[in-house]
Parts: C-alpha cells; structure tokens; sequence
C-alpha cells in the first residue's frame, strides 16, 4: 500500500523537473533560431522566448507547490538550472542544427581577414564550383587566411543561419557542454533533494503537504 503513493510522488518531481527543462530549452532554442536570421525585427521578437524560457520553467517546477514551501532558496536552485540551460542552448543550437542538418560545401576565399582574433578571422568566400558569393565566414583556424584558400563550409538547406565553418571553437564547445553538464547536475541534485523531503513527510504524516498546514487543519 505505500508504494504506489511514493511511487507517485518520485513520478511527480521526475516529471515537473523534465516539463521545467523542456520549457526552458523550447524557449531558448526558439530564441536562437529567431536570432540566428539575421533579422533586427526577428531579434527584438526573440526576446519573448528567451523571458518565456526563463520564467515559465520556474512556474512549472512550482506547480501545485504548497505557499509555505516557496521558499527562496528553491528559487535560486531552479533558477541557476534556467541561466545554465538557457545559456547553453544559446550558445550550441546552431551549431547542432547545422551539424546534423548542414550541407558541406568546398568554398574559396575571395578576401581574408590581416587581424586575427584569438584564432578566428572573418573571411569572405565564394562556392569553388560556381562561385557563387556566400557572404562573410567566420573561421577558427591556427594560421592566416588569404585570398584562394580553400575551405569547406556548412551550408544551412533552408537558407536560415548563416554559412558556418563546421569547427566549432573548442572553448565554445567546453562551454557549452560544461554549462549543460551543470545543469543536469543541479536539476537532478534539487529533484532528489524535493522527493527526499516528500516521502519523509509522507512516512511521518501520510500527506506530502507542510505540517504546519497539517496541524492547523487539525486543530
């Protein structure tokens, strides 16, 4: 008899603490995917997925939470959660998307770029079959490109985000995988921490509801 309602209250954490992610990351890689056009209108509209992404995952890992047990401190653990994910999501989506979804192209530069930056240079280049003009590339590489270089670039089939070198700085990818690595971290860490702390009031109480709301339902 008591493990079915324990059962139910580690699948209710579990899943308030997976709808939390989800929402945080659908509102994050929105934004990015908004972003990555280009577009200034697109740009100021993201702004409502990226506040969406991080107020609303909060809401939901709230929901059906008792007042007394609003606590502050829970606030700033699922809110470090949103910032990490957030964060991260920004800063991988296109690169993702390009990696699975990508066409690679053999390109030429036309004009390189004297001043390199901590390993990038802003190139532009032209497909090498028919040269046709793909823009501004930026390129993380260890020496100085010049005009006839040749290079592949990944080329979004949809003509959303911009060409891409498809070599991701390796400090971009430590970040963004250190920073989501944080995040499953925290959120695993404060969902055993929450179920924990139900299923002790659960064995002392048989409700997972604050005692101070038990006792003064009883007095």
């Amino acid at each position: 008899m008591v493990r079915v309602p324990r059962n139910r209250l580690i699948l209710r954490q579990v899943l308030l603490s997976l709808a939390a992610l989800s929402v945080c990351l659908s509102g994050w890689v929105t934004a990015a995917v908004l972003t990555g056009s280009g577009s200034t209108a697109l740009t100021v509209v993201a702004v409502a997925p990226m506040v969406a992404g991080l107020v609303v995952p909060v809401l939901v890992w709230f929901a059906g939470e008792d007042r007394l047990d609003r606590r502050p401190v829970w606030y700033a653990g699922i809110g470090v959660v949103t910032l990490l994910f957030a964060v991260a999501a920004g800063m991988g989506t296109a690169a993702a998307y390009l990696d699975v979804a990508g066409r690679r192209v053999p390109v030429v530069v036309t004009a390189g770029d004297d001043a390199a930056r901590d390993g990038y240079q802003l190139v532009v280049v032209e497909t090498a079959a028919g040269g046709e003009d793909l823009g501004e590339l930026l390129v993380f590489a260890d020496r100085d490109l010049r005009a006839g270089d040749r290079l592949v670039a990944v080329i979004d089939p949809l003509g959303w985000f911009p060409p891409d070198a498809g070599q991701p700085s390796p400090v971009l990818l430590r970040w963004t995988y250190g920073l989501a690595a944080a995040g499953s971290v925290v959120l695993a860490a404060l969902t055993g921490l929450r179920v924990r702390r139900d299923l002790n009031r659960y064995d002392f109480t048989g409700s997972r509801r604050p005692p101070q709301r038990l006792r003064r339902a009883r007095q």
